[in-house]
């Protein structure tokens, strides 16, 4: 489900529809981020006064290096989009470039990271392990559902959440073409869950190792890009074919999603990536 959502979404923009509210969400990116930061750790005051500054400036860097790459791809999308018909492997392209965007702004984060993760108390490790075993039960109410059934209606709502985002309201044909692309997806909620459990344990961790080990900078930004790269590329074999293969499957049902739109949904998706672009435009040259 992830890669559904992740081929139209572009930072905070999952549920915003007005080019102001883009703007607005994104000029306090900064302080957004810090409050999900601090429901991890519950940061003190001395932490704060290097870490808030830090994400202003990593706020600065996306603006002037990361939003122009945004526009390109947001027209390109708009592009691919105007046609009657695109290809899985064009939206596995753009689904691939995105997550290198992403991935810019994790290996960008890295002096942050470092600086912080050695400040944090024991409490903090504790009650950061503990936030993680919430997301992680969290992610299991919403997805490991208790029968097939339960689990396919609540993918086909959030798949047509996302996909009415672009298009506008789908046909009853469509929905149906959905479902079917969905019931042949092979979705493993198990397999997603324990992938999950082992990311939330690498990453405890890793910020265990960056809080207590005698490590210096390039020995503790080794170790995030590993863990970055673990985050890319499981080291769970067996979970890494099934994602590639359910990526594979994401961006064929996409395709033919597309294929099905009449002219008045393709309207609708020009609107709704013109609106981003416009807004990406603005913000980087830096017009709040």
């Amino acid at each position: 489900m992830y890669q559904f959502k992740l081929i139209f979404i572009f930072l905070l923009a999952v549920n915003i529809v007005s080019c102001s509210l883009i703007k607005t969400a994104y000029n306090n990116a900064p302080e957004a981020m810090h409050w999900w930061l601090d429901g991890y750790f519950n940061f003190t005051a001395s932490q704060n006064t290097k870490l808030k500054p830090a994400l202003h400036t990593l706020h600065n860097w996306h603006r002037e290096t990361q939003l122009p790459l945004y526009v390109e791809r947001l027209q390109k999308i708009q592009s691919d989009l105007s046609q009657d018909t695109i290809t899985a492997s064009t939206v596995c392209e753009t689904m691939n470039n995105t997550q290198d965007m992403m991935q810019n702004i994790q290996l960008e984060s890295i002096a942050i990271i470092t600086e912080i993760a050695p400040l944090l108390s024991d409490k903090q490790l504790i009650y950061f392990e503990k936030m993680l075993q919430k997301r992680a039960l969290k992610w299991k109410s919403e997805w490991l559902q208790d029968s097939e059934e339960a689990q396919i209606e609540s993918r086909l709502n959030r798949t047509i959440d996302y996909a009415e985002k672009v298009y506008g309201h789908l046909n009853l044909s469509q929905k149906k073409m959905l479902k079917q692309k969905l019931l042949a997806s092979d979705y493993q909620a198990a397999m997603s869950y324990t992938e999950l459990l082992r990311r939330n344990e690498d990453t405890l961790q890793i910020v265990i190792g960056l809080n207590r080990g005698n490590l210096d900078q390039n020995e503790k930004e080794r170790l995030l890009k590993q863990g970055f790269s673990r985050l890319k590329n499981s080291p769970n074999l067996g979970y890494q074919d099934y994602a590639d293969q359910f990526k594979l499957n994401t961006c064929d049902m996409i395709a033919n999603l597309h294929a099905t739109t009449d002219t008045k949904q393709k309207e609708h998706a020009k609107a709704w990536l013109e609106n981003f672009t416009a807004a990406f435009k603005s913000l980087a040259l830096n017009k709040p």
